[in-house]
C-alpha cells in the first residue's frame, strides 16, 4: 500500500506570509497606541486649562484685573522671557489660593516662532493685553489674556501674532488645534478671556496692532467643543 506523507510543517512562503501579517497587526498597534496617547493629552490639556481659566477668573472677580504676566511684587519681570511662565502665575497661588498649584502642559514645546527658549515652558503660556501696551490685545487674540498650549504638533506659535507684525508663519501655525485635520495636525489649543478694547479695537481693520487670528468676542473655546 502506498503511503502518501502529508508535509507538517509550513513552507518558506508560508512562514512569510505569517510574518507580514503579524507585522502589519503590529503595526496597526502601534500606530492606535500613539492616537490614543494623543488623544489622551489632548484631553488632559483641555482639563487643566479648564481649572486654570477657573482660577484667573475668580481672581479676576476679586482684583477687577487679570494677573500681570510681568508677574507682581518679589516676583516682578522686567522681561517676561527670563523665568519659568509658571511665575507669571503666582498671584494665583498666594497669598490667596486660587488654585493649589499650576498645572503642566501635556505638550511641552519642542519648537516655536523666534526660537523660544523650550526651558521656561513649565505650564501653559500665558499673556495678559495689560503687559503689552504697545500691542495691546493684538497677542492676546483680541482678549484680556491669552493662555495657550502648542497642541501635539508641539510647536509654540502663541496662538498667533499681529497682523503688523507680518509673522505668516506663527499665524499659520497658530490656528485652532482640529483634530478632524489629524490628530497630530498644526495649531494651538488656545483659550482667549473677555474682549479687549482698552488697547485699540481689535476688531477695528484701521488698528495695524490687530491680532492676525481673532478670538475675541465670540470665541468659543476649544474645550467646551469637545472632550
Amino acid at each position: 500500500m502506498k503511503v502518501t506523507h502529508v508535509p507538517s510543517g509550513l513552507t518558506l512562503i508560508e512562514l512569510l506570509i505569517v510574518v507580514a501579517i503579524i507585522s502589519v497587526l503590529a503595526t496597526l498597534a502601534v500606530v492606535n497606541y500613539s492616537e490614543s496617547q494623543v488623544r489622551s493629552k489632548v484631553a488632559a490639556t483641555k482639563n487643566n486649562m479648564r481649572v486654570l481659566v477657573t482660577a484667573l477668573e475668580s481672581y479676576a472677580t476679586d482684583w477687577q484685573r487679570y494677573p500681570s504676566s510681568h508677574g507682581v511684587g518679589d516676583y516682578y519681570m522686567e522681561d517676561q522671557l527670563v523665568a519659568p511662565i509658571s511665575v507669571r502665575l503666582i498671584p494665583l497661588t498666594t497669598p490667596v489660593a486660587y488654585i493649589t498649584t499650576i498645572p503642566q502642559d501635556p505638550f511641552p514645546p519642542h519648537d516655536g516662532w523666534g526660537r523660544i527658549d523650550r526651558d521656561i515652558y513649565d505650564t501653559f503660556d500665558y499673556l495678559d493685553s495689560a503687559a503689552l501696551p504697545h500691542r495691546g490685545s493684538g497677542l492676546t487674540s483680541g482678549a484680556f489674556y491669552r493662555i495657550a498650549s502648542p497642541g501635539p504638533d508641539l510647536y509654540q506659535a502663541f496662538g498667533g501674532r499681529t497682523v503688523a507684525s507680518a509673522d505668516y508663519e506663527c499665524n499659520l501655525m497658530g490656528v485652532d488645534y482640529d483634530p478632524t485635520n489629524g490628530t497630530k495636525s498644526a495649531g494651538d489649543i488656545v483659550h482667549v478671556g473677555p474682549m479687549d478694547t482698552d488697547h485699540a479695537n481689535p476688531m477695528d481693520p484701521t488698528n495695524p496692532n490687530r491680532p492676525g487670528i481673532l478670538r475675541a468676542p465670540n470665541y468659543v473655546e476649544q474645550f467646551r467643543a469637545g472632550p
